[in-house]
């Protein structure tokens, strides 16, 4: 089925470009030069007396594996073994007979083949599995960590998290157990805590496993400045300090991170009036008598803090004194005594923030007036401003010079065609810009926090206060999934954590997130997976390679597709033309132009009888025969008639069926026919989009009732309950009662993500 969307084309290709950027997302020279090149980008290899195994690589032929030497082309370990990993502190992991073992650079096996699956070493250790089982082992082959872990993460340097019976327990690396399996989650460490969960309850360990605080809280934040805040049963929000104590007792409706001493909370004050105040670490109030009070709080920052009460925003020190009036329809962050600031007549300007030493106070006083379209911090004693062009100016407004120069070429293309200038802000749920874009840059949805941003061509990220925490130094980069993201540099691509460490160098010829520790790689042309040290796990030998699901990936040799398992193992041949992950136990694959299903054995279940297959949910499959759609069961049995031009397979107990251009029937997994409707998408949150006669849209729910009026020129699907919906070509959102929530004001919008929204405005120049 098609999903139509009347308008929005500019901000769509654009966001598009910015996308694709993201698609790695929907990852002989002198011996010192080899070896800081390799220890910066946190290869293996650690020092030079290792660097013999790194000119040890693969080679294969006749489908066995073997070792040459680059240097001079001998192959130096026979070639024998069904796979093999790349050396790693003078080890290699090598398949033979379905199980692993490990020999060192002459061939000498150190470790018998008794292993399922394997990384490679690193700091003397190495992870393993046997069946459903992991650990870690040291060279001699000694379980360091026993063999027993459903799943095994690193939340610190030195320790590791471990699963039993879906309980998790804590682990050092040298093989001590800190803490038993017993907690239903745990988070990483920070500040040298991690959150441990039981029965929907969280508290905290320490590095030793010790349980400080029993888990009695609803929600929690990381600690800053030592205290951390915490969500009571009551849903009243305190703090806590690292040793457990409850130093501020829950009684605030919001509660923020502390910053400077000082942390903005939400009470409520005379009169039954919700306002932020600033509390410091005793729980004490400091700042609590701003005029109505405070409607909005940021944290402190170089001794000051930013504001808002109703729709104006100024600027307190620590004590509460007004530093900047609450006059202005929005403001900048401080930086260089100088913030920008927004009058009503949409212009910006800057005040600068001086110790007066006649009056003996600080004070915020106009320096330049407001006259720009655009502002933005000072750094360095510049900031950037448009007014038509964009250029720097200094502390006293006086023009610098231009954001970028232009060549003649350039100059004369801009005069001979008018161009498209689009401004890309994020939002919050309250429709306040919160992020505004900068001119020239793309950027794209948040996730875990950070969104990817593209200024002068080259790649970072910012975090949701609009600060660049990563350089924009890449060529291209990815989201961050699993703590991880893509980036792109000098052609190649590698891994970063997401407070900017490199953790995989850019060596890959190309790469793709990781899903459940595991990402696929790109070099010389074929296809491999890497674990999150950066390791090997089933070197680079395929023509494509897929996301493992249910143990198992697709993978493709020549225009053959098979399954392997994590060790690398091909456990269903590739013979197929084409292959869909398994779902449900089955798998649709293609031999000679027609579909059938398999078993994970490779066993055909269903034969290769139809024109084409989707995958099963609700235990039924879309299949096509003579043009036509219907739906078959696990056994192969004909549920739905093949009658339908397009279907979809089911979700929520639903799927969606029909004929091009007519309405879209609903089906319920007996094949009933539900309702039918003019649905233009599949159904998001419980709600799909809906069109009338006259071309309006609306939103229809999973029971055939239309829940929003058929009334917007243009919308886009719900996510995290609003969604964009367009009039006159003005963008706005609405929520799943269909009230506007956020005004129809801007040229472009798209959806929510992590409580956060893009908007456009687009501009002919």
């Amino acid at each position: 089925m098609k999903t139509v969307f009347p308008g929005f084309v500019s901000f769509f290709i654009l966001f598009y470009t910015t996308a694709s950027h993201l698609s790695a997302q929907l990852s002989g020279g002198e011996q010192d030069f080899i070896e800081s090149f390799l220890q910066i980008n946190k290869s293996p290899v650690k020092n030079a007396n290792d660097l013999s195994g790194y000119y040890l690589q693969p080679q294969t032929l006749n489908g066995k594996w073997g070792f040459i030497d680059t240097r001079t082309g001998d192959q130096v370990i026979p070639i024998k073994y069904d796979s093999v990993n790349y050396f790693s502190e003078e080890m290699a992991a090598v398949l033979q007979q379905g199980k692993w073992g490990f020999i060192n650079k002459y061939g000498k096996l150190l470790i018998p083949f008794r292993y399922d699956s394997t990384g490679d070493f690193r700091d003397n250790l190495c992870y393993v599995s046997i069946g459903k089982n992991a650990g870690f082992i040291n060279k001699s082959g000694k379980e360091v960590i026993p063999v027993q872990f459903s799943d095994l993460y690193f939340v610190d340097d030195t320790l590791i998290r471990v699963m039993k019976d879906k309980k998790y327990g804590l682990y050092s690396l040298s093989g001590k157990q800190l803490s038993p399996p017993r907690f239903d989650d745990m988070t990483n460490f920070y500040e040298d805590r991690a959150w441990v969960e039981i029965n929907g309850k969280w508290g905290f360990i320490n590095k030793e496993g010790v349980l400080l605080i029993s888990p009695k809280y609803e929600m929690f934040n990381r600690f800053s400045e030592g205290l951390a805040w915490v969500r009571s049963e009551s849903g009243l929000y305190g703090y806590v300090n690292k040793n457990g104590d409850e130093v501020v007792y829950p009684m605030y409706e919001e509660a923020q991170s502390f910053s400077e001493g000082l942390a903005a909370v939400k009470t409520y004050m005379e009169g039954g009036k919700l306002s932020y105040i600033y509390i410091n670490k005793n729980g004490e109030s400091v700042i609590s008598n701003i005029g109505a009070g405070i409607d909005d709080a940021y944290p402190f920052q170089n001794g000051y803090a930013k504001i808002r009460s109703g729709m104006r925003y100024g600027l307190i020190d620590k004590t509460g004194k007004t530093i900047i009036p609450l006059i202005y329809q929005d403001m900048g962050n401080l930086s260089d005594s100088m913030i920008a600031v927004k009058e009503d007549d949409e212009k910006w300007g800057y005040e600068k923030v001086y110790y007066d030493s006649l009056l003996k106070t600080t004070m915020g006083d106009r320096v330049i007036p407001c006259k720009f379209d655009e502002a933005y911090d000072f750094e360095n004693g510049l900031a950037m401003v448009k007014s038509g062009d964009a250029y720097y100016i200094n502390k006293k407004g006086e023009y610098v010079k231009p954001v970028k120069e232009v060549s003649d070429e350039e100059i004369n293309n801009n005069n001979q065609e008018q161009k498209e200038s689009i401004s890309i802000d994020y939002i919050n749920i309250r429709g306040e810009r919160i992020i505004r874009g900068r001119p020239g840059s793309m950027s794209g949805l948040f996730f875990n926090g950070a969104a990817p941003l593209q200024v002068d061509g080259k790649w970072g990220y910012m975090n949701k206060q609009g600060k660049i925490i990563i350089p924009c130094r890449y060529d291209s980069a990815g989201s961050f999934n699993e703590g991880l993201a893509t980036v792109k540099q000098n052609n190649k691509w590698g891994f970063i954590y997401q407070d900017g460490d490199t953790l995989i160098s850019c060596r890959f010829d190309y790469a793709f997130n990781f899903h459940n520790g595991i990402a696929i790689i790109k070099m010389n042309g074929k296809y491999g997976y890497i674990d999150k040290t950066g390791l090997m796990l089933i070197p680079c030998q395929f023509d494509m390679a897929y996301t493992f699901k249910d143990s198992v990936a697709i993978v493709r040799n020549g225009n053959q597709f098979g399954f392997i398992n994590k060790t690398g193992k091909l456990v269903i041949p590739a013979v197929y033309d084409d292959a869909f992950d398994f779902n449900e136990g089955l798998a649709a694959v293609q031999k000679d132009g027609l579909w059938g299903y398999i078993n994970k054995s490779g066993e055909v279940v269903i034969p290769f009888r139809y024109e084409n297959a989707g995958r099963f949910a609700g235990g039924l499959a879309p299949v096509m025969k003579n043009g036509k759609y219907g739906y078959i069961d696990i056994a192969g049995n004909i549920i739905v008639p093949f009658v339908y031009k397009f279907a979809y397979p089911f979700a929520n107990g639903k799927a969606l069926a029909g004929e091009e251009g007519e309405e879209v029937v609903v089906l319920d997994t007996r094949g009933n026919e539900v309702f039918a409707a003019q649905l233009r998408s599949v159904f998001y949150e419980d709600l799909a989009l809906i069109i009338n006669d006259k071309g309006k849209l609306g939103f229809m729910n999973q029971n055939g009732q239309t829940v929003i009026a058929c009334q917007y020129d243009d919308a886009m699907i719900f996510r995290e309950g609003l969604a964009a919906v367009a009039i006159n070509k003005k963008w706005g959102f609405i929520n799943k009662q269909g009230t506007v929530v956020i005004p129809l004001q801007f040229d472009a919008a798209l959806v929510f993500s992590e409580g956060i929204g893009i908007i456009a405005n687009i501009k002919n120049e």
